[in-house]
């Protein structure tokens, strides 16, 4: 890992562990049960177009287990971080297939097609290297995934061609990542304003133990927003949310009616023993607080199985999928920071100094899932991520398929069903006012962001070529 990413991690390390949440199960890795082989896969022979469909399967599920890897052990994994390792990974497994069989366009890659590379070969190289490249703490276990894996296959005819492909591949997309900001792993001294509105540190981060800058606590990522270099977006405020309650200042914002609606709303249901709040939204709070990326390449993986996707199709969704994961958590950072809104445990422990005459404090209130990351409530980025993962998804595999069953690795043994991807952003955005995390605005605000950076990537990444 790089010394000032380290250096974030070290930082991060400190934090409360449920600050974030450890990444769980991933795609599937097997066959839809009853699906017929496929019989080709762009002219490629069903044997290989199966092995290359398993390949892409399990090498997004290696991705999956290797990102705890990029922080220190026990600690939180910030999403945003989990996101560009996935892109990566993603990118050069669909680049290795395109450069078989060019299908879409390629996003790093520039080298000559080589069709005789066996596919499933090349595949598992190209995610080998792209994630000993992305999270060398991970070596280990993948250096022994792939092993197997390889052996797995045998010696088949284009093998020694694939390693070549999948190696160059990787090397191209780390190489266009390489310088792309998020070494500093955007930490940076924060000063937090002084109105009513404005983002102040949340407990524990406004305690002595997490005064890293000697400002008086710490806020996470405040510069990544600004610092750090999109996949697909032209730039991290292309699709910035308008002003918070449509007020000129943070101040103005907490005196408006729309404001005083979510702070009653979120005081009533977000906190940790909220009576008001049902036992299902509390379902929905908890099955919802696990990091985005992992969730929805989940959702991601389900929809590409049951929509029988063969290795290239599911290759693009996914590498399009985490790139606009990426872009939206930057996305998301960039308002945050230039917003800087006070979070709701803020708001309602200061509710006597907002000069709101319809707003009570209370000291003691918390959030479900304590504690509150520590960044500004505006807009929220998961909600954000949730919109960006249903657009590119409706996007790319248009049309009306079965109900989605997915699980949650924040609440295991759970399964929460959607008609559609957008019914499933939709309750995503609304778990974060039930946790107590976001104001309804935010997470308004958010899905709307999110659903437009989804749309911009799934129609300006990896398109398809024509026939």
């Amino acid at each position: 890992m790089r010394p000032l990413l380290m250096r974030r991690a070290t930082l991060v390390s400190l934090a409360i562990a449920a600050a974030a949440c450890s990444p769980d199960a991933s795609i599937p890795n097997a066959l839809p049960t009853g699906v017929a082989p496929l019989r080709d896969a762009g002219g490629v022979p069903a044997p290989e177009a199966n092995a290359a469909l398993r390949a892409v399967r399990d090498g997004n599920a290696q991705l999956v287990a290797s990102a705890p890897a990029l922080v220190p052990p026990g600690a939180p994994l910030a999403p945003f971080v989990e996101a560009r390792l996935y892109a990566i990974g993603n990118v050069a497994m669909h680049d290795a297939l395109n450069a078989i069989v060019p299908r879409y366009e390629r996003y790093a890659d520039t080298g000559p097609l080589m069709p005789s590379a066996h596919p499933a070969v090349a595949v598992l190289t190209a995610a080998h290297d792209a994630m000993l490249g992305a999270v060398p703490a991970a070596q280990g276990a993948v250096d022994a995934w792939y092993g197997a894996a390889i052996t797995s296959l045998g010696t088949p005819s284009g093998s020694a061609e694939g390693v070549a492909l999948g190696h160059r591949v990787a090397a191209a997309i780390l190489a266009r990542r390489a310088n792309d900001g998020t070494a500093t792993g955007g930490v940076a001294p924060y000063t937090p304003g002084s109105h009513p509105g404005d983002y102040q540190f949340t407990f524990p981060f406004n305690t002595p133990a997490f005064d890293f800058f000697g400002t008086g606590g710490f806020a996470d990522a405040s510069l990544w927003g600004a610092t750090v270099t999109p996949f697909v977006v032209q730039s991290t405020a292309q699709f910035r949310a308008p002003p918070p309650y449509g007020a000129v200042s943070n101040a103005a914002a907490v005196l408006t009616a729309r404001y005083t609606q979510d702070f009653q709303e979120i005081k009533a249901l977000g906190c940790a023993a909220c009576p008001a709040r049902s036992a299902e939204q509390t379902e929905i709070a908890l099955f919802w607080v696990e990091n985005s990326p992992t969730g929805w390449n989940r959702i991601a993986g389900v929809v590409a199985s049951q929509r029988q996707l063969d290795a290239w199709e599911t290759a693009h969704l996914l590498a399009v999928l985490q790139m606009g994961e990426f872009d939206s958590y930057a996305s998301s950072l960039e308002a945050k920071y230039h917003y800087n809104f006070w979070r709701p445990v803020s708001a309602v422990a200061l509710a006597a100094t907002d000069g709101n005459p319809l707003t009570d404090p209370d000291p003691s209130w918390q959030v479900l899932a304590f504690p509150t990351p520590p960044v500004p409530d505006y807009p929220s980025a998961h909600a954000t991520a949730g919109g960006t993962g249903a657009a590119i998804i409706e996007a790319l595999v248009p049309g009306r398929g079965p109900a989605i069953a997915t699980t949650s690795g924040s609440l295991p043994l759970v399964t929460r069903r959607f008609a559609t991807v957008a019914d499933a952003a939709r309750e995503n955005a609304d778990s974060r006012v039930y946790v107590g995390y976001h104001f309804r605005l935010a997470t308004e605000a958010g899905l709307t962001q999110g659903r437009e950076i989804g749309a911009y990537v799934a129609a300006n990444a990896l398109r398809r070529l024509s026939r």
